[in-house]
């Protein structure tokens, strides 16, 4: 009897493939483990092999075609046999009824490929109910069915402008509103100028500890903090004009103002000297942002207790620095403001510094800002920071024992709150609960037609993953399926030297899922590169699922950290198992052997260990 020849899974996540190629031609004698066809997955193009001998009688399926899984693409004959002219494959009983009413008793080939195609578009479709199930999407719609712009932006920072740039790119009319700076606190207040003062704290580092032993013949250096500052604003200066320059080609409107919501879905835009006017749009999408955080009895005054923006751009050097908050944001500040030259205090209610990362890379860090000279508190609740006679006066408790703490200046780094505040959200129907805008999995929130994305929406607080946002969301808002965020594989980077990299789960959160894991580990100590940067402190670990090889987690610390996790955050991506993580070649001499050979000793095969 005839062999059907189906779409086969050639991978966990594929739900169709695309016939590239068939290597066999009908009429043509198949025999076990040749190569029938070329099929382009989701992940790859990969080899159809033939599993049942015979003749190919009938491809049901043309180069080019894209197929579900599941779906009959060809027909086997077996030797001599005479297939009927009216034979049709099991699997289309999923056709429209109305079609296989009508469906002669004697089909032809054309009808038969016809038939197999409308089949298909409903299996197609049935998959993208069940995949907008999975997504948990709230009813989409439109905020003004007459907006003049398809969509419009409020807030140009990382995830604002990029989702400006991406609708533009798709064919919307696009506007964005900003009342200040292109860029948002990330280029203007935040990641790009810390990363330009993190360079000159690096330098005075690399020079104080090693300026002999490499040779350069000096190992004190003089810093200008006026001068570090200057360079920093320059570079963020120069990237805002860059957005700039963007939105012009991409002809977006930049719509100076403060933009709020009011009544009957009308969006309203205030500029600088109060005049108002409304923009119209079919969407809008919030990306607000966020403000630094201060807790109860946290009195911040700008000038002596501070946040990160008066950190950037301080008018002196504080002798002594009280930083409030073991995060990236705080961690960083307090490598910067040591390397200056300030005494730096650290306080962090958790009980290690970079409370989110594994408790190794934690360590390294640790150890590190001790070794130079900065004080590190743990476990220590803050319960005020204030302005006392021009003096920064921090109290808290260890272990229920009350004690103070005072300096020149003290940096509140306890996190940030999303800018809900001032949008009008009351006249909408979003969902707002502590400063967060309720979104799914496209950033739909329960008002029709609006939108919210960045760091307005909740952690991670991060800019890629605003940014990242912010496409899925417009891909959306276009009539595209998009992969929704992976939350479980964010980049997490702290920029301080060490520097931290990291994504996936820490060990003591395998542990807590009763995951059996294998671990491996590699330090920086003995890496040839590493050794020749004069950058020998710092590790990399990786964790595997030990039945199933998945990489779980991966983590680094030391020169570089936030460059090399990349590689694994992309393993992660690919599905990467430790198998073909051991059996890739990495180029020699790198910082990037330690990743291999951290894999290698998850095995018990490290060779340089």
């Amino acid at each position: 009897m005839p062999i059907d020849v189906y779409m086969t899974q050639l991978s966990p996540t594929m739900t169709e493939g695309k016939i590239v190629r068939w290597l066999k031609k009908e009429g043509e004698e198949l025999v076990s483990g040749e190569v029938m066809a070329e099929v382009e997955t989701d992940k790859a193009t990969m080899e159809m092999e033939v599993v049942d001998e015979g003749i190919l009688h009938k491809i049901l399926q043309p180069e080019g075609s894209v197929v579900a899984v599941g779906t009959p693409i060809a027909v086997i004959a077996e030797d001599d046999e005479e297939i009927p002219a009216d034979y049709m494959p099991e699997g289309l009983t999923d056709a429209p009824a109305e079609q296989v009413a009508a469906s002669p008793e004697v089909a032809t080939p054309e009808q038969v490929v016809e038939t197999l195609a409308a089949a298909q578009t409903v299996g197609q479709e049935n998959i993208a109910e069940d995949d907008e199930h999975e997504l948990k999407l709230k009813p989409a719609g439109v905020f003004n069915a007459d907006g003049e712009y398809d969509v419009v932006v409020i807030g140009a920072g990382p995830g604002g402008y990029v989702a400006a740039i991406r609708a533009a790119q798709l064919g919307l009319k696009t506007a964005c509103i900003e009342s200040t700076h292109l860029g948002g606190i990330c280029l203007n207040w935040g990641c790009i100028p810390t990363k330009a003062l993190l360079r000159t704290a690096e330098l005075i580092n690399v020079i104080q500890h090693s300026g002999d032993e490499l040779g350069l013949g000096i190992s004190k250096t003089k810093p200008d903090l006026k001068k570090a500052v200057a360079r920093s604003r320059k570079i963020s200066a120069k990237l805002n004009g860059g957005i700039g320059f963007l939105f012009k080609k991409n002809k977006i409107e930049h719509i100076e103002g403060f933009a709020s919501f009011e009544s009957d879905n009308k969006l309203m835009v205030k500029d600088s000297d109060g005049n108002s006017k409304q923009v119209t749009a079919k969407h809008v999408i919030v990306a607000t942002g966020a403000r630094a955080r201060a807790f109860p009895g946290m009195d911040v005054d700008e000038k002596v207790i501070i946040t990160y923006k008066q950190a950037l751009a301080p008018k002196a050097l504080p002798k002594e620095l009280v930083v409030i908050g073991s995060g990236a944001i705080g961690m960083e500040f307090a490598y910067f403001y040591n390397a200056m030259g300030s005494n730096v205090t650290v306080i962090e209610a958790a009980p290690q510094i970079l409370p989110l990362e594994d408790h190794e890379i934690s360590k390294v860090v640790d150890r590190s800002f001790k070794k130079n000279g900065i004080k590190i508190i743990t476990n220590a609740m803050v319960s005020s920071a204030k302005n006392v006679k021009g003096k920064a006066v921090v109290e808290y408790k260890v272990k229920d024992k009350a004690q103070t703490i005072s300096g020149d200046v003290c940096l509140v780094a306890v996190g940030v709150l999303g800018n809900t505040d001032a949008i009008g959200a009351e006249n909408t129907a979003m969902k707002i609960e502590r400063n967060q805008i309720e979104v799914d999995d496209y950033y739909r929130t329960d008002h029709a037609g609006v939108y919210a994305i960045g760091d307005v929406v909740g952690a991670p607080a991060l800019a890629h993953v605003a940014s990242h946002e912010g496409i899925v969301c417009v891909e959306a808002i276009h009539g595209g399926t998009p992969h929704p965020v992976d939350y479980g594989n964010v980049p997490g980077c702290t920029y301080c030297q060490p520097q931290v990299g990291s994504c996936g789960k820490t060990e003591q959160q395998c542990k807590d899922e009763g995951i059996d894991v294998k671990i491996g580990r590699m330090a920086y100590a003995t890496n040839g590169k590493a050794l020749g940067l004069a950058e020998t402190e710092g590790m990399v670990k990786t964790i595997f699922d030990a039945e199933t090889g998945e990489l779980l987690g991966a983590h680094i610390v030391g020169a570089e950290a936030t460059e090399l996790i990349v590689a694994l955050q992309l393993a992660r991506t690919l599905e990467t198992t430790e198998a073909e993580l051991m059996h890739h070649m990495f180029p020699h001499p790198t910082l990037s052997e330690m990743i291999h050979e951290s894999v290698l000793d998850s095995q018990g095969q490290a060779i340089h260990i």
